[in-house]
């Protein structure tokens, strides 16, 4: 098959380079990608994932347009960032596909589409969410609380899951509210990703005292729960002790500044690197025992981090919630967020005083993840998708036609859903 697919493709963008490692999948399976980078204006020309295949701006509409024209199928990575994913928005308007939703929080994403469109953003949050919601959306102000406010009442997913011909996605926890909006095929496939400079543990016996370095990678804010980090490490002696917590990552001056003066209160040794480029992050990764991948609130269909750490063979601490609940729990240890601290003092202990626990779990967490977040298995995965969605066209289009004559009609909602209605369309079901 022939795939045209629209993602962001700069070097930091994870989802670049999940993109990149479907290209790699992609010709021994006989099939074709030529990829729309879909990043805005200012970032088309900063430096790209390495990869075969044909890359084009979303702003050349014509050779957009001729690639389309020429595939057997279209498909958008989709994520909560609108400097990466303009072109994708642009263009699915246009020419709908298959979406891959990397988070089902997007509420971030549809404020900066709403500039300068403020009676259509108003119309799609009346729509989905009822007549009060363009006036308490646009007036929360509070970067905590509009999370908070967007996660509980207005992810934005069905937004976007609404222009999809089908969805894919990567964990189960955010599908109901996409299974709502999108008229087509729905699946979850595992995240494609991999550890590209991963070193074999080492063949000697762990050192029972030697130091045990903790790691967080992603932009530091709140959500990431790093000051929780330090206060379980901080209120435990042995922690304390023997631990080195690193961050690697974006994080603001005043929150490093706060973040190092809670460690330097409570003894705790921490490193903070900054943001890093690949070797230095893949030396991190090699260089870590435990690597933290909390998250509270959790928006994401999947972690590219957590997954990052299973692949390096290394212990991962996740919060138990979203997809991270969905992982294997004899393969990651799972942080309760309503006992957080706690839970989080007593796991760490136990990962740093036990070193063949925390290599067992590690061995295990990497060999599952290496068999599950296969970029082979997700091409198997989209071609076959691609071919259910293509046949769900047509119908999507005839049902698509029916609802716009009956709401042009004043038909009440309730009709929808009425059996006389439903009933007969059972005969157009395509099972996912």
């Amino acid at each position: 098959m022939k795939f045209v697919l629209f993602s962001p493709f700069a070097k930091a963008s994870a989802i670049g380079r999940v993109t990149a490692l479907l290209v790699q999948a992609c010709a021994p399976l006989g099939h074709s990608i030529t990829i729309v980078r879909t990043e805005q204006e200012s970032l088309l020309d900063t430096p790209a994932h390495a990869c075969d295949a044909p890359v084009i701006p979303w702003t050349d509409a014509a050779a957009v347009g001729a690639a389309i024209k020429a595939a057997d199928a279209v498909v958008y990575q989709i994520g909560n960032n609108y400097s990466y994913h303009r072109g994708g928005l642009s263009w699915l308007g246009i020419a709908p596909g298959i979406v891959c939703l990397h988070d089902f929080l997007v509420a971030h994403m549809f404020v900066e589409w709403a500039a300068g469109r403020d009676a259509e953003a108003r119309e799609v949050l009346h729509e989905w969410y009822g007549a009060s919601a363009p006036t308490e959306f646009f007036a929360m102000k509070d970067p905590d609380a509009f999370v908070e406010m967007a996660s509980q009442r207005y992810p934005m997913t069905e937004w976007v899951a609404a222009m999809a011909l089908g969805v894919i996605s990567h964990s189960q926890w955010g599908m109901p509210r996409v299974a709502q909006s999108c008229p087509g095929p729905l699946r979850v496939v595992p995240l494609p990703y991999d550890a590209p400079a991963c070193k074999p543990a080492a063949p000697v016996a762990p050192d029972p005292q030697a130091p045990v370095h903790i790691l967080t990678v992603g932009h530091m804010n709140a959500n990431k729960r790093v000051e929780s980090v330090i206060r379980a490490i901080g209120t435990s002696t042995t922690l304390r002790e023997r631990v080195s917590y690193r961050l690697c990552g974006r994080v603001e001056p005043p929150t490093e500044r706060a973040l190092k003066s809670l460690a330097e209160s409570l003894g705790v040794t921490l490193v903070v690197s900054g943001e890093t480029d690949d070797a230095a992050l893949q030396e991190a990764m090699n260089h870590a025992d435990v690597v933290c991948c909390l998250r509270w609130p959790s928006f994401e269909a999947a972690s590219a981090t957590a997954i990052e750490g299973l692949l390096y063979g290394k212990a991962v601490v996740v919060t138990d919630t979203a997809f991270y609940s969905e992982l294997p729990s004899d393969c990651v240890q799972k942080i309760s967020p309503d006992n957080e601290l706690s839970e989080l003092r007593t796991a760490l202990e136990l990962l740093c005083n036990d070193a063949d626990a925390r290599n067992a779990l590690a061995a295990r967490g990497q060999a599952w993840a290496t068999r599950t977040f296969n970029p082979t298995n997700y091409m198997e995965q989209l071609a076959d998708f691609a071919r259910r969605t293509c046949a769900a066209e047509p119908l999507i289009g005839m049902v698509g036609a029916m609802t716009r004559d009956l709401s042009a009609w004043q038909a009440s909602r309730e009709i929808f859903g009425d059996e006389y209605l439903t009933q007969p369309l059972q005969l157009f079901q395509i099972d996912n």
